[in-house]
């Protein structure tokens, strides 16, 4: 048991680490892109300082720009931490079926497991991870922002809005799953890994060689969940629904 919690963990990791890497090259292609835009818009401005149109182009940008870290950069970490979640609730279970059937394969013929056992327990990860959606819902509005048509709104407005969409589905990933840093030391900091190191929580990059201990530089601190605690799922509320509607009477 305890080697397939440490598959588990690593696979978690792993796909984590994954989706951070996406994100961070998602992030900063687009800020790449305001960057190029910036400068163009703001030769056009200097070039035709009368236009009205592309005066108000470069106040967007420069709104764009202002927003950029504080705003859309955490909002895309959570969208890519709740797909690597779930990406994980989809693979750790088939792994541990696995492993378990290599461990003891004389008591596979003794004990075959029902179809219908794997696919309750394919119904519950999905339902774990949609009832995470659930809470940062019903917390946040997380699903109501990532639908809305955000084109209609002047930056300012939505600036406002991720502010608190932002603060409060950070109190509820406090709350259920209250994510640490693996490491104490600050990005930048040196750090010495001794021969003892968990490489499921450590990753090494850059010019890796020879045997620990190895000197480097803290990249990413990393981040781990020092607890699993949503709510008790419901036995009868259909999976799929991630918030009901809600209708007043009267």
């Amino acid at each position: 048991m305890d080697s397939i919690k440490a598959v588990s963990r690593m696979i978690l990791i792993r796909v984590l680490t994954v989706m951070l890497l996406t994100c961070l090259a998602i992030d900063a292609g687009s800020y790449w892109l305001l960057q190029i835009l910036s400068v163009k818009i703001g030769k056009l401005a200097e070039a035709y300082p009368s236009l009205p149109e592309i005066t108000a182009s470069a106040a967007r940008v420069q709104a764009a720009e202002n927003g950029f870290w504080p705003y859309f950069v955490p909002a895309s970490v959570i969208f890519f931490f709740l797909i690597g979640l779930f990406l994980w609730l989809l693979l750790r279970r088939p792994v541990a079926r696995h492993m378990q059937e290599e461990i003891r394969p004389q008591r596979v013929e003794q004990r075959p497991p029902p179809e219908e056992v794997g696919k309750e327990e394919t119904e519950a990860d999905k339902r774990i991870f949609v009832h995470l959606l659930s809470a940062l819902q019903r917390e946040g509005r997380l699903m109501d922002f990532f639908s809305e048509n955000l084109t209609q709104y002047q930056d300012a407005q939505i600036g406002a809005a991720v502010r608190n969409i932002h603060e409060n589905c950070k109190k509820t990933l406090d709350k259920y799953l209250a994510p640490q840093a693996v490491l104490e030391q600050q990005e930048g900091d040196e750090i010495t890994l001794e021969r003892d190191f968990d490489p499921n929580s450590v990753k090494l990059i850059g010019n890796v060689t020879g045997q620990p201990p190895f000197k480097g530089t803290v990249r990413h601190r990393g981040w781990r969940a020092r607890k699993f605690e949503l709510p008790a799922l419901s036995g009868h509320q259909d999976p799929a629904i991630i918030a009901p509607a809600e209708v007043e009477v009267g």
